[in-house]
C-alpha cells in the first residue's frame, strides 16, 4: 500500500513523460527477450492462476444510501457500521455468529505492522438479533444497541492499535513452542480455540486517494467470505469473495444489502419492521 500511495503522490507532483513531447528527455521502448525456461515458467504460472481463479468468485457490493458523513451525524463510528453490516449479513444468512478478522494497524510502533481486531462481539450479536423483523425490539431499543455496538468496536480497535490484542501473542506462543519441540499447549487443543480460530469473515479496509474502489481479499476457510471494503463520505462498498462451491454466497451478498437498508431506515428515523396487530 505504501508503494501505491507513493507512486500516486509522485504521479500527481510530476507530469508523465511522453515520448516525443518532453524536451531533453529521450524515451526508448525496451522489448524484453525471454528464454525458453522463463516462457515455460510463465505458462505454468498462468495455468496455476487459472486453476485457482476457476474455484473463486468475487462480486462488487455497493451501497449509496449512506457514508461516513451520515454515520458520524448519527453519533457512530463508520467502521463499526461497516462491520455490523457484515455481522448482520452473516447472521441473516447462516443464523449464527462466526469468528471475524479485521486488520488493525500498529504503524506508530517501530517495526509495528498489524494486530487482529475481533469485530464479532456480544454487542454485534444483540444488534443482529434485534434487527430481525420478527423481533420485538423497538426503534429506541435498536438505537441504544447501535450506540453500544459502536462504543464496543471503537474500544476493540483502540486496544489492538495499542498492542493489547491477543492473536499475535498467541501465534508467537504457539510458534515458539513448536520450534522447541514441546507438546502442544492445552489452550490450542481446547474446542473453544477451534471455534474462535474458525475465521468465517476475513475483512480489511484500505483508504487511499490512490484507490477509486477497494482492494479484494480472499476467504481464509473453504466456506468463509473475504471482504475488502471502503467507506467514503457518501457511500459504502466492498469486494466480496468466496471459494466455490458455496451455496450461500448469493444470499450473503443479498443480505448485506438488506442489512444496510435497515440501518439506513434507523438513521433516517423510519420504521423498517412490518406493523404488528395485537
Amino acid at each position: 500500500m505504501h508503494m501505491i500511495n507513493n507512486t500516486h503522490s509522485d504521479y500527481l507532483r510530476q507530469a508523465p513523460v511522453v515520448s516525443g513531447q518532453s524536451e531533453g528527455i529521450r524515451v526508448i521502448r525496451v522489448d524484453p527477450v525471454y528464454s525458453d525456461s522463463i516462457l515455460a515458467n510463465l505458462e505454468a504460472a498462468k495455468s496455476k492462476f487459472e486453476a485457482a481463479r476457476s474455484g473463486f468468485e468475487i462480486v462488487d457490493f455497493n451501497f449509496g444510501g449512506f457514508g461516513k458523513s451520515a454515520i458520524k451525524k448519527f453519533g457512530m463510528s463508520p467502521d463499526s457500521v461497516s462491520q455490523l453490516i457484515f455481522q448482520m449479513g452473516y447472521w441473516r444468512t447462516h443464523g449464527e455468529c462466526v469468528g471475524t478478522y479485521e486488520s488493525g494497524g500498529m504503524a506508530h510502533y517501530r517495526s509495528g505492522r498489524t494486530e487482529t481486531i475481533r469485530p464479532c462481539s456480544a454487542e454485534t450479536k444483540n444488534c443482529s438479533v434485534a434487527f430481525d423483523h420478527d423481533h420485538p425490539a423497538s426503534s429506541s431499543d435498536i438505537v441504544d444497541l447501535l450506540k453500544k455496538t459502536s462504543a464496543k468496536h471503537v474500544s476493540l480497535c483502540k486496544e489492538a492499535s495499542q498492542g493489547l490484542g491477543f492473536d499475535r501473542h498467541f501465534f508467537a506462543m504457539r510458534a515458539l513452542n513448536r520450534t522447541h519441540g514441546e507438546e502442544e499447549l492445552g489452550l490450542f487443543t481446547d474446542p473453544s480455540w477451534s471455534k474462535m480460530a474458525n475465521i468465517g469473515l476475513s475483512t480489511s479496509t484500505v483508504g487511499s486517494p490512490a484507490l477509486q474502489l477497494y482492494l479484494a481479499y480472499g476467504a481464509v476457510i473453504p466456506q468463509g467470505y473475504g471482504l475488502g471494503y471502503l467507506m467514503s463520505k457518501e457511500s459504502f462498498g466492498a469486494a466480496v469473495s468466496c471459494y466455490l462451491p458455496n451455496d450461500h454466497f448469493a444470499d450473503f451478498v443479498d443480505n448485506l444489502g438488506k442489512s444496510a437498508e435497515d440501518l439506513l431506515a434507523v438513521f433516517q428515523g423510519k420504521k423498517f419492521k412490518p406493523s404488528r396487530t395485537v
